[in-house]
């Protein structure tokens, strides 16, 4: 496991072992909190296939901390995780092991707590300050003004396409935010267009799906932009050449990051991100209009942090997050604040969060 130490002062209030574990990487952190702000102390990241239990990776991050500052004594423990949890344990989606978080636990002789990793990272949101412009990019509505949170921001909605499509919201009650786990990543895909409506029956047809059971996961991910590749070879007869021929010869889950690269001087890259961030919008005004966050919807997950032109080139994500069939709703939607996530620790900064939080420490 590798250490990436960045304050090894003990001037905190807390200090917190913070986890982001997902299928391909698992990232321990020591998160500070002073005053209500949380500041990294150091990062051990490694790779998820190299880790057979968690508790040994946890085990040498607290030894690293007691090598490091013998007066450093970490408090709590709060692990975000990619996959459903429960009784505070969870299987990971991608991961051959399992986090218990009673052994890890009486392992390190802390409390510990298993949350899954959107709520980590809806827990993370209200560490960050939008007028930060390296933690936040703030995209500007196709007016050109920039909306403000209205009626004290007390409902905020993450909406994040990575891997997979997640959903969460975080409801404030008395200054205090709580966030609050969704499936609406899971919600059926609603197509908008003629290229949309043969993406979608390309998809169906290729996955054996049926109408009712495709859902917006396949569009709006990783697996939306390899879903849209294989679509244009498949279907439109794009010559496949080039990075086109390196892309096509890749694993379907490695050519999102490829066609990204290429997006800038390749026209079918190109097209493939900006049909992605069309339905990303779509997709995030239509949950938009479920909560009406007054607080803004915070886009997280490296698709959007990595490709930030193709969100404001020609206000491509607003044009399609303010569409509604009825008029008298798109000024509604102009009024709502949307944000993407640039700081790629919001996970561990929400993990520590949680764990303040729900432990009532």
């Amino acid at each position: 496991m590798e250490e990436k130490w960045f304050n090894t002062d003990y001037n905190f209030d807390q200090v917190i072992l913070a986890g982001d574990i997902g299928g391909t990487n698992t990232t321990l952190a020591l998160v500070g909190r002073k005053n209500n702000k949380f500041t990294i102390m150091g990062k051990f990241p490694c790779k998820s296939s190299e880790v057979t239990s968690l508790i040994d990776p946890v085990n040498e991050v607290v030894a690293a901390a007691g090598n490091k500052n013998p007066d450093l004594k970490i408090d709590l423990c709060c692990i975000g995780a990619a996959g459903p949890v429960e009784n505070n344990f969870c299987q990971p989606t991608n991961c051959s092991w399992a986090i218990d978080g009673k052994e890890i636990g009486k392992a390190i002789g802390v409390e510990t707590l298993v949350i899954n990793d959107f709520t980590a990272i809806s827990y993370g949101i209200p560490t960050l300050d939008v007028e930060d412009k390296t933690q936040i990019t703030r995209l500007p509505c196709t007016d050109g003004t920039f909306p403000e949170q209205t009626g004290g921001g007390d409902i905020k909605i993450t909406v994040g396409a990575g891997t997979g499509l997640g959903v969460g919201y975080l409801i404030s009650r008395d200054g205090k935010y709580r966030a609050y786990s969704s499936e609406g990543g899971h919600s059926g895909f609603a197509d908008f267009d003629e290229e949309t409506r043969e993406l979608k029956h390309y998809v169906i047809s290729k996955k054996n799906l049926t109408e009712s059971s495709v859902g917006t996961e396949p569009f709006v991910s990783g697996m939306g932009i390899y879903n849209a590749f294989n679509f244009l070879k498949d279907t439109k007869k794009i010559k496949i050449e080039g990075v086109l021929k390196e892309i096509d010869a890749t694993r379907d889950e490695d050519k999102p990051a490829l066609i990204s690269q290429h997006a800038k001087s390749n026209d079918v890259c190109r097209k493939i991100m900006r049909l992605f961030v069309g339905m990303y919008g779509r997709f995030a005004g239509n949950v938009s209009l479920i909560f009406l966050p007054t607080g803004g919807v915070y886009l997280a997950g490296g698709i959007a942090s990595k490709n930030e032109e193709f969100f404001l080139e020609d206000n491509l994500f607003m044009k399609n997050f303010e569409v509604n069939y009825n008029p008298n709703i798109r000024p509604l939607l102009k009024k709502i604040p949307v944000y993407i996530i640039k700081d790629y620790s919001i996970s561990l900064y929400g993990a520590a969060n949680a764990g303040v939080t729900l432990l009532g420490k």
